[in-house]
């Protein structure tokens, strides 16, 4: 039997599946500490096989000597970025099912969650936005924190409505020995640019002093305050400006250099990280905000940031909302649909196409509604046209719909046949089932 002792020395109090730590025993003190742990691990390996256990009996093994990421200090938690700027239907109660199937342990956002608007003081409009986005929180199978951003408050109304619906402005919290800063970048009412008033300053500062011993602090803003105090170069009057703004972040940013932290934001649609403080501050993109979308070269895309928390810091990654996928991503009834959508014709290789005609008939196998669109993708060199280029289906559950088209060949390809064809590219989707569905179909021809 090997001396129960790791590389660092420390003693192993345990039978090799589930071990106990100790450094020294030389004192009484340190002996009694060792038959109090003696006894916890007795308990604790009581259990043990509960936790893992195998059949294996060689030396050898067939997997890893690498420990299990089952450190009982560690937690998940997403972010969810802007919704509205520009809000898109449907993106945001996608992302809150698709949360829903990774467990986290609670979300969080970052602000912007209704139309509103400093502009806005239309109770009913106001209330009726927030009725309508509170019903997709209801979706969620864990807590959901809210943070305002400059479409959730920003005049005496709006104000108003965040408190009687949710109490405060800006709040903290701490769990697992975490502290959770989430502050109010909407200083004052319609405060445009961003400003942290002197009395939330002030209750930051004695936040952070109360809980100087926790192993980890996240601050969460709507407004990148680090970036407004540095200015941002803005267009005025035909000339390119350096807009610079008191925020008074400094006074916080200042506080936080004695300890270990992370700070994340929303408000500018655009994803990108930042050292400061030596350390990581965040402005996240969108769930379902305005957005051209144009990829993560420019930050620009749907995402929710999923973060694990460990003794070394957030490990951090951003999930695509559309790479989240639920375990009925293809179903029975998906394959069916899609191992049906072949051609009725089949042509030899080298035979002339031109005035001949494809027959693709679309069954719908579900108990729902679908809505396609068929569209035929040129070649770069392109010697075919196809009539129709383009059809719009609409089926109902259970029906089936049969298409036509017609390849003429265009010039010498007409005598010739084909030298590259088209491909039809085929999508179809639900508004209110989670089926979304394309596929790429060839030109019925032998290889």
């Amino acid at each position: 039997m090997k001396e129960p002792v790791d590389r660092k020395g420390k003693f192993l109090l345990g039978d090799g599946d589930c071990f106990v730590f100790c450094k020294g025993m030389n004192s009484l003190k340190n002996l009694l500490y060792f038959n109090l742990v003696s006894l916890l691990s007795f308990q604790i390996n009581l259990v043990g096989e509960e936790i893992f256990s195998h059949s294996v009996k060689t030396e050898k093994k067939p997997w890893t000597s690498k420990s299990f990421l089952n450190d009982p200090s560690d937690f998940q938690f997403a972010i969810v970025a802007d919704r509205t700027g520009g809000p898109r239907a449907g993106v945001f109660p996608k992302a809150v099912s698709k949360l829903n199937e990774l467990r986290p342990e609670f979300v969080i956002t970052v602000g912007d969650m209704i139309k509103g608007g400093a502009g806005n003081r239309d109770v009913g409009k106001l209330m009726g936005e927030w009725e309508e986005f509170n019903s997709f929180i209801k979706g969620f199978d864990m807590p959901f924190f809210y943070l305002p951003g400059n479409h959730d408050v920003g005049n005496e109304v709006a104000d108003e409505i965040w408190d009687e619906l949710y109490g405060v402005r800006y709040y903290s919290f701490v769990y697992k020995d975490v502290l959770f800063l989430c502050l109010n970048t909407q200083g004052g009412p319609g405060s445009k640019p961003a400003l942290l008033e002197d009395e939330q300053i002030k209750w930051a500062l004695h936040e952070l002093r109360k809980n100087q011993q926790v192993r980890w602090t996240i601050v969460f803003m709507h407004q990148p305050l680090w970036l407004m105090e540095e200015g941002i170069l803005i267009r005025k009057n035909g000339n390119k400006e350096l807009r610079r703004t008191d925020t008074g972040w400094p006074r916080v940013a200042k506080e936080l250099k004695k300890r270990r932290h992370t700070v994340f934001a929303g408000h500018v649609h655009h994803y990108g990280k930042y050292l400061r403080n030596k350390t990581s501050f965040y402005t996240l993109g969108t769930t379902g905000g305005g957005s051209q979308l144009r990829g993560e070269a420019f930050g620009e895309f749907d995402h929710a940031t999923w973060i694990t928390m460990t003794d070394e810091g957030p490990r951090m990654a951003n999930l695509l909302i559309d790479g989240i996928m639920k375990d009925d991503v293809t179903k029975e009834s998906h394959q069916i649909f899609w191992r049906s959508l072949v051609f009725e014709e089949y042509f030899q290789k080298g035979s002339v196409l031109d005035g001949k005609e494809l027959t693709l008939i679309i069954k719908n196998p579900f108990e729902f509604k679908i809505d396609g669109r068929l569209s035929w993708i040129q070649p770069t060199h392109k010697n075919v046209e196809v009539e129709p280029m383009n059809s719009n289906v609409s089926l109902l559950a259970g029906k089936e719909k049969i298409l036509k088209f017609k390849l003429q060949g265009m010039g010498e390809s007409k005598k010739r046949g084909f030298k590259s064809l088209p491909k039809l590219e085929v999508r179809f989707k639900s508004e209110d089932h989670s089926f979304d569905f394309e596929m790429l179909m060839d030109v019925p021809i032998e290889k």
